[in-house]
This record gives structure tokens, sequence and C-alpha cells, in this order.
């Protein structure tokens, strides 16, 4: 009976797990040999950041200016599980609630975020991040009552991150990872992912005044929290054109054939849950305290991008996801030194 509920926990569990995935660090890594242009600038360094950074491009290697502001807009779509469920009603205990089964679910998201980031070092950089996103989720609800429906729902998130990179054989390679909180007004706290993501790939020059192309392929993986928990009016969580359904069922759910062919323990769970609702009180007045766990049903997927450095200040890149959780970034990056 509470399908739009889970639909909507669902997909604040999926916000959760998709918009931080905007949270890519590949900053201007050109860690190859370049020409004599990079010793000459070597000689003229006088800003703190990279820390040994005249040293490594007195050595012939290039490296980025070391602060950055990127402005980066994402499109993500990938299939998400939903596991056990605890729910009560009206500030009852939560009960498990296993008799609830969810067919294929998945979320479509638009998000941007404001990124900062700093080349500590050479090789190290740090940075934190500050987005907002818009979900879609679609999920499917088999029982007790066969139910599709899609919900929209925004959401913020921030977060940091690290990146160290390095050149092999060549061409360099990174490796990133980055904690993020989303924070969403139907979750009781924030809910933390983590992702981690390695990438190799090659810069080639494409004119003697520092204009480059880079291209990568790479690997990333995503952890999410696995239980979120919160509370839901039923009045926001039920369109009106499910209300009558819904209430039917409830009235009678214990004649229902779902309920008869449960195990006594999961009837009695059930049972308890409804009894806290207040005799005459309308269903859509309740308010549901909840505990789910979910999960990505791809928690990987491989990685495939570009960026061209117009010049050291000014650099555009894009990178798809594939496989399982398809996904395509832009990022504008403004590159300075401090």
């Amino acid at each position: 009976m509470l399908i739009r509920l889970f639909q909507a926990i669902a997909t604040a569990g999926v916000l959760v797990v998709t918009t931080v995935n905007v949270a890519f660090a590949q900053n201007n890594i050109n860690l190859e040999s370049d020409t004599g242009d990079v010793k000459q600038r070597a000689s003229e360094y006088d800003y703190i950041f990279p820390i040994w950074g005249k040293d490594v491009m007195e050595r012939g290697f290039d490296v980025p200016y070391p602060a950055g502001a990127n402005l980066i807009g994402m499109y993500i779509t990938q299939p998400i599980d939903i596991g056990q469920l605890q729910l009560g009603l009206n500030g009852g205990p939560l009960v498990p609630v296993p008799s609830i089964t969810f067919g294929e679910n998945s979320s479509t998201v638009y998000t941007g975020n404001l990124r900062v980031d700093l080349w500590l070092f050479p090789f190290l950089n740090v940075y934190g991040m500050y987005g907002i996103a818009q979900a879609n989720t679609t999920v499917n609800v088999t029982t007790p009552i066969a139910f599709t429906s899609s919900v929209d729902q925004p959401g913020k998130y921030y977060g940091v991150g690290v990146t160290s990179a390095f050149g092999v054989w060549g061409h360099w390679a990174s490796i990133d990872i980055n904690w993020a909180w989303a924070d969403l007004e139907k979750l009781s706290e924030p809910v933390l992912t983590n992702i981690i993501g390695l990438r190799m790939g090659h810069t080639f020059p494409l004119d003697n005044k520092g204009m480059k192309l880079a291209a990568w392929v790479g690997f990333m993986k995503a952890e999410v929290a696995s239980v979120t928990n919160g509370s839901i009016a039923l009045s926001e969580a039920l369109p009106p054109d499910a209300v009558q359904k819904v209430e039917e069922f409830y009235e009678n759910y214990q004649t229902s054939e779902w309920y008869s062919n449960l195990a006594k323990w999961q009837q009695a769970a059930v049972d308890e849950m409804f009894g806290k609702l207040s005799e005459g009180q309308p269903l859509q007045n309740a308010t549901v305290q909840y505990d789910i766990d979910k999960a990505l049903a791809v928690p990987t997927n491989f990685l495939v991008g570009l960026q061209w450095e117009i010049n050291k200040e000014w650099l555009v890149r894009t990178e798809a996801g594939l496989f399982g959780r398809w996904s395509a970034m832009l990022n504008i990056n403004y590159r300075f030194r401090i």
C-alpha cells in the first residue's frame, strides 16, 4: 500500500549515490616531458603551489597552474536495488516488512556542481565541491499491489576529495578518491558516498602556444552507505488518483491473497504496523517512519574522456561512463597561480 512512499525513499537513495559521481578530479594533468619552454618558465617560477613545482619543471616536466575553479554538469542513468525495509506508522516501532517486493528500478539524474581544487604537490591535488541535483526515479513494486511510478526529487550535496597523478611510460595516470554527503529533505541525516576512480591517458600537443589534447580511459567504483532512514507524511507520498485504491486495500488487507500467503511472523509484523493507525483516521494523514537498505545494482563502470587545454588558464573536458551506469559529463575549468 505504501508504494509512493517507497518510491520517494528510493529516489532519495538513488540521488545519494548518483549525484556524487560528478566529483571527477582530472585536473590539467600533464606529467610528460615537454619542450625547453618549460625550463624557461621554471626559471621564472614565483608562486607557492605546487610545492616542489619548480624542481619538477627544471627537469623538463610541465605542471598545471595550481588552483582551479570548475563548473561541472552531468547526466546519469543507472539501475538500483532496494533491499530490506523496516516501517513504522505514527511514531510506532520499526518492524521488518519483507513481504513488500520490488521489480526493476532505475534512476536518471541531472546535476551541476562547483568544485575548487589545489595542487599541493605536483603529484597531489585536493578539492572540495558543492552541487545540486534533480533526480527522476522509476520504481516497480510487485507486491502487495503491482504499481509503477515516476518520482522527481531535488537535492544538494557537498564533499572533499584527493587525486594523485604520476607519469607511466610516457603517459600519465591518476587515482581519485572522494567522499560526499547528500542532504535530502526526506532523510533524517546526510548519506555518505565514496567514489574511487582510476584513469590512464596521454597528452598530445596541438601547437607551440600551449594548446593540448588529452585522452584517457578509466574505471570507477562507487560505495554508498547502505541504510537510509527518515519519515514522510502519506499525504506527501500518495498521489490523489491512488488514494482510493490504497484505502480499499488497507480496509481489506487481512482478507487479501497476499496477506494469507504470508508466514505467521510476517502477518504479525504487518498487523503491528497497521495497529498504530487510529480508528477512523484517514490513511493519508498517517506519518510513516522508514529504514531502507539500498544499493547500486551496478557499482562499477568504465570511463572514456577527452580534455582540450586551450591554454594554461582555460580547459574543457568531457567524460562518458559506460556499461551499467551510463553517464555524460562536461567540465569547464579555469586555473590560476597562487
